[in-house]
């Protein structure tokens, strides 16, 4: 029995067939890229796309004619993702800087089992018909960092989602970040400088390039004044609430205790403002607190949170005018990196020691 249109072959029924990947057998069928694929390899996986009377969806046209005006911004799968502050700051950048460029925003959530394959691939499927990315979703390790490198295409990465401890120059896709490192250096030489030798630090998991960075721009500091770190009151975690509360119960049983805390970001600092009311210690005057990224509620816990300013939404914004750039002309210079200041915003969570 011939097949019908309706049981046509599908990629991913070749790919299945022949052990590769189905960015293979689309590479293979286009003509663009086609010589990218062993040429008996693309021989057989032609000769059974006519067998089975393969037939390209329109999705599959629009990802060998990408639009140029339409950028995909690729966010993490969670369900918590859209009442973020963070990436709603981004995205409001994104979306603030396409419309002034005239260019259309789309936005594509990957994450989870898809991620334990090929990120590349799952990336080019979700991307569909876009001119540029925006990578802002899990962390990369060095090699799915390397396989997106290889993508071919408009892509800009926020720094936070580069594996740790890889040497900018040595990462060959456009990348825009904050420097972490000098922020967090800064914020603790400002609590040295009130006073404060003994200073704590609940950060982020050390899967991530912001919590490294930052624990190294903390660590510099200490080194430089000579104050003494003690790894009982270095604690590690989720940048969540409940990190900032386990984080106080370990610290809180250290001595001597610290009389400041620095925390990897503000739901990490809010969790540590909750505890402390609870266990009646009083910020600023017993313990000062330092949270990172000046989100909304910092201005609205009590004490309102001394913290560090990322500009996220510069961020965005900045990603999105480099892949114009990208998609406007082939002839853009080599890979750009764009790292931006951060800045201590100084407010009533932080004091000398002992002093409320």
């Amino acid at each position: 029995m011939s097949p019908t249109k309706s049981s046509a072959v599908r990629l991913k029924d070749i790919a299945e067939k022949l052990n590769v990947s189905v960015t293979t057998v689309w590479r293979a069928l286009g003509t663009k890229e086609s010589d990218l694929v062993a040429p008996e390899l693309r021989k057989k996986i032609r000769e059974m796309a006519s067998r089975g009377r393969y037939v390209p969806h329109s999705a599959a046209r629009l990802m060998r004619k990408p639009n140029v005006h339409l950028i995909t911004v690729l966010l993490p799968l969670d369900s918590g993702v859209f009442l973020s502050d963070y990436y709603g700051t981004v995205l409001s950048g994104v979306i603030s800087a396409s419309r002034d460029l005239g260019m259309e925003t789309r936005v594509a959530l990957i994450g989870g089992k898809e991620l334990d394959g090929d990120i590349a691939e799952h990336m080019q499927r979700v991307a569909i018909g876009a001119g540029g990315l925006f990578y802002t979703a899990a962390p990369l390790d060095a090699e799915d960092l390397a396989k997106v490198e290889a993508l071919g295409r408009p892509l800009v990465v926020i720094g936070g989602c580069l594996p740790p401890g890889v040497d900018l120059s040595s990462i060959h896709v456009d990348t825009v970040g904050a420097d972490n490192v000098t922020g967090s250096y800064e914020v603790t030489k400002y609590l040295l400088r009130l006073g404060h030798r003994g200073i704590g630090f609940i950060n982020g998991p050390a899967t991530s390039r912001d919590a490294c960075e930052r624990e190294e721009g903390f660590l510099r500091a200490m080194k430089e004044h000579d104050a003494i770190v003690d790894p009982r009151a270095m604690v590690r975690g989720e940048f969540s609430a409940d990190t900032g509360r386990l984080g106080w119960q370990q610290i809180k049983r250290c001595a001597p205790l610290s009389t400041a805390v620095i925390c990897g970001n503000d739901g990490i600092a809010f969790g540590v403002l909750e505890s402390l009311a609870l266990d009646k210690v009083n910020c600023p005057g017993q313990i000062s607190v330092v949270g990172f990224d000046d989100s909304p509620a910092a201005v609205h816990v009590i004490p309102k949170l001394t913290t560090v300013r990322q500009p996220i939404a510069q961020l965005g914004r900045a990603a999105t005018e480099l892949l114009i750039r990208r998609l406007q002309s082939q002839d853009e210079p080599t890979v750009q990196h764009l790292v931006f200041p951060m800045e201590v915003i100084h407010r009533q969570s932080t004091a000398p020691p002992g002093k409320p």
